[in-house]
Order: C-alpha cells, then sequence, then structure tokens
C-alpha cells in the first residue's frame, strides 16, 4: 500500500468516526408494544451505520431483560438511573439523537410538568433544550390507543382521557416527535436525515431556513437543501468538507453556525 492509499484510508475512517451516528436508546417501565420499538430499532441498525447506548429508567430495569435488549440493539453501553452517576449535558454531547423506545405514563407526565427529579426526564427536557432530536414511541404512554382497550382498559371518562391527551400534547409543543412504535424507525431516519424546517420568516420575499445538524457537511448535503432557502444553520464545531466549502462558496450560500 503507498503512501496516497494509506492517506485517503485513514481519512475515510476518520470520517466514518465522525458520520456514525450515535443515539442514546430510552427505556422506561412501560410494557404496551416495547418489542415492537426494540424490533424497530434492532433493525434500523441492521440497515444505517448507527450504535446505540441505553438508557434505563430504575423501573425498567426490573420490568425490562436489560441483558436481552442490550445484546438485540448491540449497545455499546448501558446506564440504569440511580445506579450510574451522569453528568447530563456532558453525556449528551456524545449522541445525535434520544430515541424512548418505550414511553411510559409516569415518564411522559414527569416531561410535561418539567418534574426534573430522574436522570430519564433530566435528559429528555435538556435534550431538547440543547437541539438534539427527541424521538418517542407514545404507545405504552397513551391508554386511548387500542392495545390499551386490548387489556381492558376501556372505562376512562372524558376527563381522564382529555388529562392523557394533554400530557402527550404538551410535550409534543415541547418538541418531542410522538410517533407509534412500528414508526419509530422511519422517524428515527428523519431525525438522523439533519433537516428540520422552521417554517417561513415573516415578510414578503423571504425562503426558509433549513437546519443541517451534522458534524460533517459534504456538498451533497447543502445540493440537496439549497433551494429556495435564505438561510443553511450548521452546528458549531462541524467540519464542511473542501467540496462543500467550494459549494458554498459558488451558490453564494449564506451558512449561519449555530
Amino acid at each position: 500500500m503507498n503512501l496516497e492509499e494509506k492517506i485517503r484510508e485513514l481519512v475515510l475512517e476518520v470520517l466514518k468516526k465522525y458520520l456514525r451516528a450515535r443515539i442514546l436508546v430510552v427505556v422506561t417501565g412501560g410494557r404496551v408494544n416495547a418489542d415492537v420499538s426494540i424490533k424497530e430499532l434492532k433493525s434500523l441498525k441492521e440497515e444505517q451505520d448507527v450504535a446505540y447506548s441505553l438508557l434505563f429508567t430504575r423501573n425498567a430495569a426490573r420490568i425490562h431483560d436489560v441483558e436481552k435488549i442490550a445484546e438485540e440493539l448491540g449497545a455499546e453501553n448501558v446506564f440504569i438511573d440511580g445506579r450510574d452517576d451522569i453528568d447530563v449535558k456532558e453525556f449528551l454531547k456524545d449522541f445525535k439523537a434520544v430515541v424512548i423506545a418505550v414511553l411510559s405514563r409516569n415518564t411522559a407526565a414527569k416531561v410535561a410538568n418539567l418534574f426534573l427529579d430522574s436522570i430519564t426526564s433530566q435528559v429528555i427536557v435538556d435534550a431538547l433544550m440543547l437541539g438534539i432530536p427527541v424521538i418517542a414511541a407514545r404507545d405504552a404512554a397513551d391508554p386511548r390507543l387500542k392495545p390499551w382497550q386490548d387489556l381492558g382498559f376501556v372505562w376512562m371518562g372524558e376527563g381522564l382521557k382529555g388529562a392523557f391527551a394533554e400530557v402527550l400534547d404538551r410535550i409534543e409543543r415541547y418538541g418531542v416527535m410522538l410517533c407509534g412504535a412500528s414508526e419509530i424507525k422511519g422517524e428515527v431516519l428523519k431525525a438522523l436525515s439533519g433537516k428540520r424546517e422552521e417554517g417561513e420568516r415573516p415578510g414578503p420575499g423571504q425562503g426558509k431556513r433549513v437546519y443541517v445538524d451534522k458534524k460533517v457537511i459534504t456538498r451533497e448535503d447543502l445540493a440537496l437543501l439549497k433551494e429556495g432557502r435564505d438561510e443553511i444553520h450548521i452546528p458549531r464545531g462541524a467540519i464542511i468538507t473542501p467540496l462543500a466549502a467550494d459549494f458554498i462558496w459558488e451558490n453564494a450560500l449564506k451558512i449561519i453556525v449555530d
């Protein structure tokens, strides 16, 4: 292998390290369709270059088979709320997305009311505050769904239904992307694409902003996003490849570093 080939191999390894998506998977004590979420996340790992770390609530560690889930998802690390001491802000910097594979009623209520009395609720709220996408399977947190009726929970009055709806609506307004357990793979893929529309800015003739949440920005990323955009926002510290830099100059793109 000559020097040029060695350099190319080294560059590819470095890029692979930067481009690999590290995802924090949060598992709560909810049971409804938990197996479906894990199956979907396992399928995602088989298709994409992702690396999982797991965070279990105390209740989840008692209810679910921690070792089995870690093995299924090929987890790099496993953390348990109450057992592991975590500096949440520093901890979250390693992850491109936070996925709540199983969102329970208890965790949903805590997040909705900003009760940060556990690592789990802190992780979810702080991830939102840091701009990290949070995707949650709602099945175990929404007793209005059919799986709950199949379990016999059919006698809820309108007040109780409304209360559960308000909890989920509130955390969705905070920025949590709620979905069904069977849809979680697709929602995570959308988050990993780095495209997050903020909508129209006020004023005539003004286009949209778009956010590219990637550590390495390529020419292809920018080529897909430039049409009709006034601003393209990228994370502070992101690496812009030489071809991407040329593309920015050639198209006079306005790049905002957040």
